[in-house]
């Protein structure tokens, strides 16, 4: 009987053994984290362009606020807001009341030049006597040609009426002390366009005419217009301390039009710098400072970054990580320091 319940015992020994050991793989394999699958980027040296920036409001090439040089009544205007029209084209006609009476005092000093000038050559009348009469002929001839461009207003460039600020009928007047010229209509020419900037002191030496600039406006979306610097300011602003500057951008489709609120780069040369894109970087939640992972030997290896410009989709790394590390791109939110990692792919970044 005691050798009995000594065998029981010894076996009752040997399975709290077996399945303690037995518990403690279990337990040694559960804690043993599978590999997390990432993907990751070569970091790479970028050769990044650097611009100078702006905002503006775009302006239209030429402008002119047309009127009459007299008073009158506007007899007949032949345009509406939106024509375009060429140079030299008969936009208004103002009331030719003076106009008939010019052209018939131009006439009669016409006939007497004319009817004159022979007895001038059979000698009836003196060259002195003849003077007269051509000073009045020259000087009806100039007071008609000028009535006659005042009650005709017309084109002075090609280009779109934007304003019709008066109709037929109405009475113009000079408006004399008045503040601004009275105006019947106003005419722009927007191709092209240009964009007046202030350059600072400081950025003064890095921009030249014939710079190249970029352009681009909020309400249309994607696109990108080229133009080029077309005028810089000789003298600075004692005011502002800046130069004041203009962008020409040709605008052939007349898709931009005056008013329109842009923003202009200009190119002023470029620099190579180690950038990441955007989506390699984890923002520490409550502060402003941003981290990354890298892999090294299949361990995920956190580094802390601090941040330079931003370039599109690149940002610039000041310190943090170096050319030829390999950055997540893709499965670092599942990442902690030190975790295995399964590397599913290796790429070099795009130069933006």
């Amino acid at each position: 009987m005691k050798k009995m319940s000594v065998l029981i015992t010894a076996i009752s020994l040997l399975a709290v053994l077996m399945l303690s050991n037995s518990c403690t793989k279990v337990e040694k394999q559960a804690g043993k984290s599978p590999a997390v699958p990432v993907e990751v980027s070569t970091v790479g040296t970028h050769t990044i362009d650097r611009t100078l920036e702006f905002t503006g409001n775009i302006e239209p090439w030429k402008k002119n606020n047309l009127g009459a040089q007299m008073p009158g009544t506007i007899r007949k205007i032949y345009v509406d807001v939106g024509d375009r029209v060429k140079a030299g084209e008969l936009l208004v006609q103002m009331d030719d009341a003076q106009l008939t009476q010019a052209r018939v005092q131009y006439e009669l000093a016409k006939l007497d030049y004319e009817r004159m000038k022979p007895l001038l050559d059979e000698g009836s009348i003196s060259p002195n006597q003849f003077d007269k009469i051509k000073g009045g002929y020259q000087a009806a001839k100039a007071g008609y040609e000028l009535t006659l461009a005042n009650t005709q207003i017309r084109a002075p460039f090609s280009g779109l009426i934007t304003t019709k600020w008066m109709d037929e009928g109405e009475v113009f007047t000079l408006m004399p002390g008045a503040a601004g010229s009275p105006t019947i209509l106003t005419l722009m020419q927007i191709n092209p366009i240009k964009i007046s900037i202030n350059i600072p002191e400081s950025d003064f030496s890095s921009i030249a005419l014939g710079q190249t600039a970029e352009m681009k406006v909020d309400v249309i979306p994607g696109r990108v217009f080229h133009g080029k610097v077309s005028r810089i300011d000789p003298a600075i602003d004692p005011m502002t301390r800046t130069f004041g500057a203009e962008i020409k951008i040709n605008n052939a489709g007349e898709i931009l039009r005056p008013g329109m609120f842009c923003r202009v780069s200009i190119l002023i040369g470029s620099e190579n710098v180690v950038a990441v894109p955007r989506e390699a970087l984890i923002r520490q939640l409550g502060t402003s400072k941003y981290y990354a992972f890298v892999v090294e030997n299949g361990i995920a290896k956190r580094r802390n970054v601090k941040l330079g410009r931003r370039f599109d989709e690149l940002f610039e790394i000041k310190s943090g990580l170096r050319d030829g590390d390999a950055i997540v791109i893709e499965g670092q939110y599942l990442l902690k320091d030190g975790m295995q990692v399964n590397v599913n792919n290796s790429t070099a970044m795009k130069q933006p």
